[in-house]
């Protein structure tokens, strides 16, 4: 009890002097707010990497916390834009959620950095490398998009080589099924973008190792994508062993099936309701599922600590 009581009050002089400091309120509320967007997705990815699931009650909390923040800087502009920009997030995943294309979770997690974070939080520049604060104050001026989408294709792309090494380790001890014409096609695309760099005056190494990774990382998804489906996503499971949020692989079954029944692909209490209906009526007990598939929360996390260290992505390539 007393560890805990000890970590309470550590914790809370960190906040009060984050808050209460001699630096001013604007930086202390940017601290306050990468501490907290960087705590609450740290949770994220704890709970996605364990259980595939991210708590809801952790992103309300984390959603709620932006808005107040918001709301406390009595700033309109501000607060339109925070709020007009995590609606759009907001959307536009759950779209993506309903397609079976990104988790609940991380539609809510991403709305819930955007509303901590809408801008780059300028004043960490102090804390970090002279050649990283150069980049970052850089490009906080010169930027013209959200921040969130630094951090999303930071993610993206750490999350694509890291599920190229993922599933290359699952392939281990099969007989690969390459698709050639896929293969050759990233591998013209890597070419032309490697002349285009040397046009615009050459490639550094950063930059030359970043395609090397990037590329290789989607030729080897590319050339292996159609067995890595057929063998180790999607499993043919039942109904018990259904989750909820589950994607089902359509494809897969009759589309007279599908039709009939107004199958989606997201598995909610209703469209498992709607499998079990199948399965008394046309003695189905097997359905496909996409169960084995990359778990997004760390490379969120990975994406969110890369942004604030480095900012730009992108940005970094261009001034390396």
């Amino acid at each position: 009890m007393l560890f805990f009581n000890n970590c309470y009050i550590i914790l809370f002089k960190s906040l009060k002097s984050i808050i209460y400091s001699d630096h001013g309120v604007g930086m202390n509320l940017e601290l306050l707010r990468v501490v907290l967007a960087v705590g609450f997705t740290a949770v994220a990815a704890w709970q996605d990497w364990k259980t595939s699931f991210i708590d809801d009650r952790m992103t309300a909390a984390m959603i709620g916390a932006g808005i107040v923040l918001n709301l406390l800087t009595l700033d309109l502009n501000f607060i339109v834009y925070s709020l007009g920009i995590a609606g759009i997030i907001f959307g536009i995943g759950y779209f993506l959620y309903r397609t079976g294309q990104l988790g609940g979770g991380d539609v809510l997690l991403f709305t819930g950095i955007q509303l901590l974070l809408p801008y780059y939080p300028l004043q960490i520049a102090a804390y970090l490398p002279t050649f990283f604060a150069q980049v970052v104050s850089a490009y906080a001026a010169l930027s013209f998009y959200p921040f969130f989408l630094s951090i999303l294709l930071a993610s993206s792309f750490l999350g694509l080589a890291g599920t190229a090494i993922w599933y290359t380790i699952k392939l281990q001890g099969r007989k690969l099924k390459p698709d050639f014409l896929a293969a050759g096609l990233m591998v013209f695309l890597a070419a032309v973008v490697l002349f285009l760099l040397n046009s615009f005056g050459g490639s550094s190494v950063f930059q030359i190792s970043f395609i090397v990774v990037v590329f290789g990382s989607a030729v080897f998804l590319f050339t292996f994508k159609k067995q890595i489906t057929e063998e180790i996503i999607i499993k043919r499971v039942s109904l018990p062993e259904i989750e909820e949020e589950d994607v089902i692989a359509l494809e897969k079954l009759p589309p007279k099936l599908v039709e009939e029944y107004g199958l989606e692909r997201v598995l909610t209490k209703k469209e498992v309701e709607k499998l079990k209906k199948i399965e008394k009526a046309k003695k189905v007990h097997l359905f496909p599922v996409y169960k084995v598939l990359p778990r997004f929360g760390p490379y969120i996390l990975a994406g969110l600590v890369f942004s604030l260290l480095f900012g730009d992505l992108f940005f970094l390539l261009l001034y390396s």
